[in-house]
């Protein structure tokens, strides 16, 4: 290697640790679009990343290493260095609105100055050369041209970085509740909120859509974002021989951040399924985790995947997931995002998705209820109730009321049929194998009451003539018969993938499914994979609406199986 990373580190006055990540994540990104880049498929590299989460950093190594490495030439650009002139944002504050005058927003940069910069670069020839905006942070105001750096042509790559590149507007009806002080009390019209949201429909989408590879650092949380900017504006301060009156405090930053906090707020929500490549982010700002969204396979780009639980993920007999791991491996490689759908309740998900390593929300009790785990930021804009703490979108009516009319019809018509209300764990354990913890996290229902039915054919009839009068339905899954409102699995899956994808083209819904509950949801999926059952025959889709697949394997080997068919092995 011709690149000594400790010059870097030096330069850029970086902790040793840093040279662990460069090593595990930033020069196998690299590799990874090299080809692209040489190609000439890749001329603009996008960064994004909320303020403070290290993206000029990231770009200045990228230059660094390529140029030395690779002896291309790069330029690095930020969305940062089009500011428009403090003037122009005076100008426009009076104009419109009084919080305009703060820089960073979408409507306070010279976009035809941006426009024109990635254009010149990019026809840039050998001989020629042309200088690269820059604004002064310190003085709040573009710097003077003598300061521009200036670059000869051909340029390889455009490093082109910003807290908001990639953003897309939410909708208008959003916009009417404030998100924090800032917007309640200097905004309380919604006039500045409205403006920028316009900016990000109009000219800013024609900007970013010059980007051709997106790469994503995403935070933790917007919690994280004051104390990144904070430190931010303590190593600025530090390259400044005497103090400037544009640096900010502590409380001017807590101030300064709510700017930005709605767009944050959505980037961290949405971009996570859209961006080429995703860098997961811990509090303390170190990588953790990479996801490719487009490595190899058209089929992971914005996919998203819904599957079941028992007999299909987990084993019918042992609830192991172990035969599903190099699947397993290969989504969270790619990046693609699954949501489990399943029949269990909240408490049993809570503790399954942790194994299963999987942050996303999930439907419980066939299609009930959607959950947002705690710490999960998807769906911050989206209305939901507060049920015990937690986020949540309900779809059928709560467990009592079921259990009310199944204790009357069995009491007034002497049906045979036992439930979960009848069971204690012990005995749900020796129906069903789970454990004695697992059991009794099964018990705690919410929405369904799943039965045996002990009595005739014909007495069924009858009972289900009763459960349509009153609203309800009885599903039938692999060892119960689940009975609720009218609620599916479809149902969630459908509002769920309109909420993560609320903008762009729609997902490639892919869902997977054994047993009569998991109809719907296979029905509604772009592609529906029946997995097979040692247990039972595999359940009949009467109206697919896209691609029908049918597993050779059972259970979890069966779920490895079609994925890895869908999105291939990998490397």
């Amino acid at each position: 290697m011709r690149a000594d990373l400790t010059e870097f580190l030096l330069q850029e006055r970086l902790p040793e640790q840093y040279r662990q990540q460069i090593q595990a994540y930033f020069i196998p990104f690299i590799n990874e679009v090299l080809p692209r880049i040489r190609a000439g498929d890749l001329r603009v590299l996008g960064i994004h990343g909320a303020q403070g989460s290290g993206k000029s950093t990231l770009a200045a190594f990228f230059q660094w290493y390529l140029q030395r490495e690779h002896g291309m030439t790069v330029a690095v650009v930020s969305i940062d260095d089009f500011y428009l002139r403090r003037a122009e944002r005076q100008d426009l504050a009076a104009k419109v609105h009084p919080l305009l005058l703060t820089r960073g927003v979408p409507g306070s940069h010279d976009l035809p100055l941006a426009e024109q910069t990635l254009a010149a670069l990019l026809t840039l020839k050998s001989g020629q050369s042309v200088d690269l905006p820059r604004f002064d942070k310190a003085c709040d105001d573009r710097a003077q041209r003598i300061a521009w750096p200036r670059i000869s042509g051909p340029v390889d790559l455009i490093i082109f970085e910003g807290w908001c590149l990639g953003a897309a507007p939410c909708e208008e009806s959003a916009l009417a509740t404030p998100v924090n002080a800032l917007e309640a009390e200097e905004d309380p019209d919604g006039v500045w909120r409205a403006y920028v949201n316009a900016a990000l429909a109009g000219e800013y989408r024609r900007l970013f859509a010059k980007i051709d590879y997106l790469l994503m650092l995403a935070a933790p949380s917007f919690d994280c974002v004051q104390g990144w900017r904070l430190e931010q504006e303590q190593k600025l301060a530090a390259t400044l021989d005497v103090a400037a009156p544009a640096l900010m405090d502590a409380v001017a930053i807590e101030r300064f951040i709510q700017h930005y906090e709605r767009i944050t707020r959505q980037c961290l929500q949405y971009l996570p399924f859209q961006a080429d490549c995703v860098m997961t982010m811990a509090a303390d700002r170190r990588i953790s985790a990479v996801g490719y969204l487009q490595r190899g396979n058209d089929h992971a780009r914005q996919s998203l995947v819904f599957t079941d639980l028992d007999g299909t993920l987990l084993d019918h007999d042992n609830y192991s997931f172990s035969a599903a791991t190099q699947a397993l491996a290969r989504l969270a490689d790619l990046g693609v995002a699954w949501i489990l759908n399943t029949s269990k309740t909240q408490a049993e998900l809570h503790k399954l998705a942790a194994q299963l390593k999987n942050p996303y929300p999930f439907i419980i009790e066939n299609g009930a209820a959607v959950v947002v785990p705690a710490g999960c930021d998807l769906l911050a804009d989206v209305d939901l109730s507060t049920v015990n703490g937690l986020r949540v979108k309900e779809f059928a009516p709560r467990r009592d009321e079921v259990l009310t009319l199944l204790r009357a019809w069995r009491a007034q018509g002497g049906y045979q049929f036992s439930g979960f209300a009848d069971f204690d764990a012990p005995t749900l354990c020796n129906i069903t194998g789970l454990s004695l913890g697992e059991a009794e996290l099964a018990l705690q229902r919410e929405y369904s009451e799943p039965i045996c039915w002990e009595d005739t054919d014909e007495r069924w009839q009858e009972f289900a003539g009763l459960l349509a009068a009153e609203g309800l339905q009885a599903l039938k899954g692999g060892r119960f018969i689940h009975i609720m409102g009218t609620a599916d699995k479809g149902q969630a899956m459908a509002w769920l993938a309109s909420c993560l994808y609320p903008i762009g083209p729609a997902p490639q819904l892919i869902a997977l499914g054994d047993s009569g509950n998991d109809v719907a949801m296979l029905e509604r999926a772009d592609i529906a994979v029946v997995v097979r059952s040692p247990h039972h025959l595999p359940p009949q889709i009467a109206a697919p609406q896209g691609e029908l697949r049918i597993t050779e394997g059972f259970g979890p080997v069966g779920w490895n199986e079609a994925l890895i068919d869908i999105f291939g092995a990998g490397d």
